[in-house]
């Protein structure tokens, strides 16, 4: 995987503040129908080109690859602890605004 050494320096301390954010993959694809991600900084927009261009998650590149549309779902100010602990909880489409608009904002 080649990403930014800098990313993968800060990705290890779990106080650095950035962005956490939620992709939605339309259809989803095998298993997963969203990625949860971090970022430092709050540049999601330059992050999500480096996931579509299969610089990123081999999920999101494997995705991309099969022709699934992924979209930016959402954004939270929060360290890659939180990211962890929101991926490990695996309740994603409570935090992704395109499922809770399709469930009329209604939590599952």
């Amino acid at each position: 995987m080649a990403t930014n050494p800098q990313q993968q320096q800060l990705s290890l301390k779990h106080g650095v503040e950035g962005t956490v954010y939620v992709l939605h993959f339309e259809p989803g694809y095998k298993h997963a129908q969203h990625y949860i991600g971090w970022t430092a900084g709050d540049d999601v927009s330059a992050r999500l080109q480096v996931h579509l261009q299969g610089h990123g998650s081999p999920l999101v590149r494997a995705a991309v690859e099969a022709g699934v549309q992924v979209h930016l779902a959402a954004t939270y100010p929060g360290t890659r602890y939180l990211q962890r602990r929101l991926k490990r909880w695996h309740k994603t489409g409570q935090l992704c605004a395109i499922c809770r608009a399709q469930r009329d904002g209604r939590a599952r």
